[in-house]
């Protein structure tokens, strides 16, 4: 009995020391995984700032700082004063006189007025996208527009008229469920004055540029004069202005088009590639209401495919086109939006007019 019992405990189960090794190199492949996942998810521990690439020329940069620099006036609000500044790309340090807030056209002519006494350069910045190193100048007064952003809505006109510091996010906000943006870029991080000066363009082949969707413009000029201008008033002013980075004048609001918020969904059909170009004509051929968006993408020939092209063709020699066509789903009988209830949050009155600012969130 005492042999057995000696017997029963050796045949008992022990880890060998190559599970134990196995079992230690994937805990810590585990804690160094967690680790590093951790870390990477972390928000950034400071601003993300690279310095400053050289320029093209392959002159030094920056500028020397300025020599005698003029006494920062105490009239107007400096968020700094000297120092550098730098765009979403980390790469574009640029040292500057001194940033301004703007919360007013009053904001914006004292600023213009000073830097005209002193000789100033002046730039404008928002949410600062307008990556290169060309958003900004050395030495020069930087506006900083971000709390310039009333938004009004007028209902009856589809327009909107909003001041350039304004997100089109804030925008898309204000305008769902009844209305949505006509032009603007494929995210909605970007300011409304950023857009502008870029003449930025989305996805959306139909709408076109930003430019196509602008009303008008009311613009500062260096000497603090108000113009407005539009493709037909002003037009020269004006085809400066859109796209031109800022450097024919400050821009103070922009009235856009709007358009109504339809509800679209997706549908795949798949037809030989050699029919495609029928297929093409029948959808040019619609009414521009009812015309599907086409986005074919070219795979399987051994290539990758480009990001906007949305044709499939297969081995097979048929292609796969996928369109999005107008839901006509049923709407608010209040204020013709769909996805709501009468009376619920965010039903707007047709003709209603609605003010808003990003900092209240609320109807003004």
């Amino acid at each position: 009995m005492a042999v057995q019992r000696m017997g029963n405990r050796q045949s008992g189960w022990r880890p060998t020391r190559r599970l134990l090794l196995g079992a230690a190199v994937v805990g810590g492949a585990v804690l160094w995984g967690g680790n590093t996942i951790a870390r990477l998810m972390r928000s950034p521990s400071s601003a993300k700032d690279a310095g400053r690439i050289a320029d093209v020329d392959g002159h030094a940069l920056p500028l020397q700082p300025l020599e005698n620099a003029p006494s920062h006036d105490a009239g107007l609000t400096w968020l700094t004063k000297g120092g550098t500044v730098n765009d979403a790309s980390g790469l574009s340090r640029t040292p500057i006189y001194g940033m301004v807030e703007v919360g007013s056209e009053k904001d914006v002519a004292e600023a213009l007025s000073f830097a005209r006494a002193n000789g100033l350069k002046v730039s404008m910045a928002a949410v600062r996208h307008s990556m290169g190193g060309h958003a900004f100048d050395d030495n020069a007064v930087v506006l900083d527009m971000r709390n310039f952003n009333a938004v009004s809505v007028d209902a009856t006109a589809k327009t909107m008229t909003v001041q350039p510091g304004a997100t089109w996010h804030d925008i898309q906000n204000i305008l769902h469920p009844r209305f949505a943006v006509k032009a603007m870029q494929s995210t909605d991080i970007f300011s409304v004055g950023g857009s502008l000066s870029v003449n930025a363009h989305g996805m959306d082949h139909q709408a076109g540029s930003v430019a196509g969707s602008i009303r008008s413009l009311r613009v500062m000029l260096a000497d603090g004069s108000v113009l407005r201008c539009s493709a037909s008033e002003n037009a020269d002013l004006f085809r400066h202005v859109v796209g031109g980075y800022g450097l024919f004048g400050v821009v103070l609001e922009a009235t856009l088009d709007i358009v109504d918020n339809a509800v679209y969904r997706t549908s795949r059909e798949i037809i030989k590639s050699e029919e495609f170009p029928r297929f093409f004509s029948e959808v040019a051929g619609t009414k521009p209401r009812d015309r599907p968006v086409l986005r074919p993408s070219v795979d399987g020939t051994g290539k990758l495919p480009r990001r906007h092209d949305r044709l499939s063709l297969r081995k097979s020699g048929r292609a796969t086109a996928r369109r999005s066509t107008t839901d006509r789903r049923a709407r608010c009988g209040r204020c013709q939006a769909p996805d709501h209830e009468p009376g619920e949050m965010g039903c707007a009155v047709p003709g209603s007019e609605m003010v808003h600012r990003k900092d209240s969130g609320a109807a003004l």
